[in-house]
């Protein structure tokens, strides 16, 4: 059965450090060529790429493709195999599309109910259509999956009020610093995190909102919007000298502020303490950056903290989405069921058509004297019959479980001498 190849393989916040994450954080070319890799064990392919996630949904061939993926994952990430295999988690079948109607819920994310996550589903199953690794499958499971996401935050309380991970940063600087009235804030790199961490600072107080990003146009507009002043990303260090707090989400590949850069930078601040917290992955703040005097360095799974009192909060809602995502599994094991039908349901409906025809014809021969309009209501009403006898077959056959599904199917294929293709699917 179709639902049977579905596997999700995922490394997230809950199951690997951000020290393993960043290793799977794929920029765009080696996702294609991880995809392209993935070609020989997988139908249909899917990665789900966020900060806090790094998720392989696939159709897999045959026996052992979940194991032959993770191989391949951890060479592209330049891991040994069995070191990234015990951070995995592996789901399938149904379990598999639970997984990613919780993801796109928010039922997963560090922090709950953060909205982001939904359109991150939407647009990984975008890049898939984009790279040609989706089909009917996997593109039906997303859709769902947006159906999932949808229904649990408009029929409960999963997204009232809720944060996301650059809320979440503000109030750990809150939860560290106390009030953040009068507080010096830089913001590094201003995509669609640090544009939330700007507007949340200047929420919470901060009376100097620094932003700097390599593309100064972006820096400029974010400015204007919160009320803060921009910083040239060659005047960063300078920014840092003078800042209380740093919040740094770039989409750098390497760590944009190392020892070495900040080295200096801490010995001119007079004893001064800055907290940089880091929510990028890939991370920008280099680990040993914490050993510097006066420097204190937190990263993205710092959050926890703060997810915990999140949940608290919201936890009262969970069983409700759980009941929403039941459904919405159910559906889609009923789409795969009616799917592994098709080849046999296809050939069955060719072979009564040509009977159909071919007595429709004999038919029609022997009724020369009927006029066209005559003639198009006897076609008609071989149509009409082979339809309605075929309609309840069909139906009882889209709609058993995989157990009677294979045992109709074989019925039929007995019954009406088919070759049986589809009696396993």
């Amino acid at each position: 059965m179709i639902l049977s190849q579905l596997t999700r393989l995922a490394v997230t916040h809950r199951t690997a450090p951000v020290a393993l994450r960043e290793r799977l954080a794929f920029d765009d070319a080696a996702l294609r060529a991880l995809a392209a890799e993935l070609g020989e064990v997988a139908e249909e392919l899917v990665p789900l790429v966020t900060c806090n996630r790094t998720e392989l949904y696939l159709l897999g061939r045959g026996e052992g493709a979940a194991e032959r993926a993770v191989s391949l994952l951890a060479a592209r990430a330049g891991l040994p195999a069995a070191e990234l295999a015990a951070h995995v988690e592996t789901r399938t079948g149904p379990d598999a599309a639970r997984s990613l109607f919780r993801v796109a819920a928010g039922l997963e994310s560090l922090v709950l109910g953060e909205p982001q996550i939904l359109g991150q589903v939407r647009e990984a199953a975008a890049w898939a259509a984009g790279a040609g690794t989706i089909g009917p499958v996997l593109s039906r499971l997303f859709t769902v999956a947006v159906v999932a996401g949808k229904r649990a935050r408009s029929e409960t309380a999963i997204s009232r009020g809720a944060g996301s991970v650059s809320q979440a940063a503000v109030e750990l600087a809150r939860a560290t610093l106390g009030d953040l009235r009068g507080r010096r804030a830089l913001v590094v790199g201003v995509g669609e995190m640090g544009q939330l961490v700007a507007r949340n600072l200047v929420a919470h107080g901060a009376r100097d909102v620094a932003i700097c990003n390599r593309s100064p146009e972006r820096a400029v507009r974010v400015a204007a919007e919160i009320g803060g002043r921009v910083v040239p990303w060659e005047a960063l260090d300078e920014a840092l000298r003078e800042a209380d707090i740093g919040i740094t989400a770039t989409g750098a590949h390497e760590p944009v502020l190392t020892r070495a850069r900040l080295a200096p930078i801490a010995a001119q601040r007079d004893g001064r303490p800055l907290l940089l917290i880091d929510i990028a992955v890939p991370r920008d703040v280099e680990p040993a950056v914490a050993t510097l005097p006066g420097i204190h360095v937190r990263d993205i799974d710092a959050l926890h903290e703060i997810r915990d009192e999140n949940l608290r909060a919201r936890e009262e809602v969970i069983p409700v989405v759980e009941a929403i995502i039941e459904e919405e599994v159910a559906a889609f094991a009923a789409w795969c069921r009616g799917r592994g039908a098709v080849p046999v349901i296809r050939e069955l409906r060719a072979r009564a058509d040509a009977v159909r025809q071919q007595e429709l014809e004999r038919a029609l021969r022997r009724l020369s004297h009927l006029s066209e309009r005559d003639r198009e209501v006897v076609r008609a009403l071989s149509h009409g019959l082979v339809s309605k006898l075929l309609h309840q077959p069909v139906t009882r056959l889209r709609e058993a479980d995989a157990e009677a599904q294979s045992d109709y199917a074989r019925a039929l294929a007995d019954l009406f001498g088919l070759d049986g293709r589809g009696r396993d699917a």
